[in-house]
């Protein structure tokens, strides 16, 4: 019980600079290019972490009679569809057969952003043609002829038609590039009061371009409420299993796992997570793929807290989140592990199943957080049994529009049985430094 099991085994490399396109592509996967920061070497150990191994019954896994279970399962879907979607295109940029584009912003953008955004606004409005969504992306760029226009709008149409196909067999539409701009427009919505769907289609851009860690991220909220939640997670490793390095732990696979995947062998339910929560009805994960058929397994928080064992998961880079700050929080906790450092909201996912007691990230002052980066994984903690607020111990505002104008310095996932010492320790490092 409690803390990452550790066993001496050589860690593994990314297996894509010495794999050809073809072993590659017959994995169909894109695994995490496990990639040291210059200087920093990986110790060449595999960890396990403590993640449940317990199967649901049918019985605990259903749901009760609840009045989200059209949405639970249109979510679900959509989630699973561009699970799917995306890792075709995380495969294709893997081989260099498409690459990423940067934003006017300066953030960056694939194939996968736009289509998955698309496909599931489509699902969606199969059961609700009239929703309105607070999403990531927009197709005014794409129309107006940058980020490669039409070209990359009919790789995006045919993406998705190839999806839909794949997913509803003889039932799939065919889908034009105009009703392909007009459901990426859906994610133009403006949040606040109301019922409103919330996506970050693939949250986690830089991890997902270097084959590593991104999450699909679709939440429901009524009038401020986080009501459902659904994240696909296609590289996360099921058993969590990890790499450690000089100053972090990373998701990663050992090497003869890394080869039996290449070689194309069948190994079931090993990667690839979604989680799915309804309010009030418990967090549950399953497999991304739809073919492997699972029952939802029960997550839960960490029940208990011991600063010997303890995890904390916090953002890779450095200019997302003070890494000093979270290191300073984590001392005044007496955690003695180095951080586990993941891209995107699989953060989350992280703390739902106890891979992680806790998830912290303090931006530099003025970043505006976005709804879409947080809300899914918000709801999966909170029904696992965890908590999540500002570093202020405040709940998160999601009624405020497209950002959380109210946040106070950071967020903090935890168990709410650590939730009020965490604060403590946010106080005290507060109190000796500034970011």
């Amino acid at each position: 019980e409690g803390g990452f099991r550790v066993t001496p085994r050589s860690a593994a490399p990314s297996p894509f600079p010495s794999a050809t396109p073809a072993m590659a592509a017959s994995a169909q996967l894109a695994l995490p290019s496990v990639r040291p920061r210059v200087g920093h070497k990986p110790r060449r150990r595999t960890v396990t972490s403590r993640a449940t191994t317990a199967t649901a019954t049918k019985e605990s896994a259903k749901s009760k009679e609840s009045a989200y279970a059209k949405e639970l399962e249109v979510a679900t879907d959509a989630v699973r569809m561009a699970s799917t979607l995306c890792q075709e295109v995380q495969g294709q940029l893997m081989r260099q057969d498409e690459q990423a584009v940067t934003k006017d912003d300066k953030s960056l953008v694939t194939l996968a952003d736009y289509a998955a955004q698309a496909i599931i606004s489509w699902r969606i409005q199969q059961e609700w043609p009239d929703f309105t969504m607070v999403g990531e992306e927009d197709a005014e760029a794409l129309v107006s002829g940058g980020e490669g226009g039409a070209e990359t709008l009919e790789k995006i149409t045919a993406l998705v038609n190839k999806t839909l196909r794949l997913h509803k067999g003889d039932d799939a539409p065919v889908l034009s590039t105009t009703e392909l701009v007009t459901l990426i427009d859906k994610g133009k919505g403006s949040g606040g009061l109301g019922r409103h769907w919330v996506l970050d289609p693939v949250d986690g851009t830089l991890g997902f371009v270097r084959g590593d860690q991104y999450a699909i991220a679709l939440a429901l909220m009524e009038d401020g409420d986080l009501k459902v939640g659904a994240m696909g997670c296609p590289n996360m490793p099921k058993m969590g299993e990890v790499l450690e390095y000089d100053s972090s732990y990373t998701y990663g696979f050992s090497p003869r796992l890394v080869s039996k995947m290449l070689a194309g062998e069948s190994l079931g339910w090993f990667k690839g997570c979604l989680f799915t929560a309804v309010k009030g009805e418990g967090a549950f994960m399953t497999p991304c793929d739809a073919s492997l058929k699972v029952e939802p397994v029960p997550v839960q928080c960490s029940a208990t807290f011991d600063p010997k064992t303890a995890k904390f998961c916090e953002p890779v880079m450095k200019a997302n989140s003070s890494q000093g700050f979270t290191a300073s929080v984590a001392d005044n906790l007496a955690m003695t592990s180095k951080p586990l450092r993941v891209y995107s909201q699989v953060k989350y996912g992280s703390v739902a199943r106890a891979d992680a007691d806790v998830f912290m990230k303090f931006p530099k002052a003025g970043y505006k957080e976005k709804i879409w980066d947080h809300a899914a994984g918000v709801i999966i903690v909170e029904e696992a049994g965890g908590k999540v607020t500002d570093a202020g111990g405040v709940p998160l505002n999601w009624a405020g529009g497209r950002y959380l104008d109210t946040l106070d310095r950071g967020i903090v996932a935890t168990s709410a049985a650590l939730h009020e010492r965490l604060m403590d320790a946010v106080s005290q490092s507060w109190g000796s430094s500034q970011l």
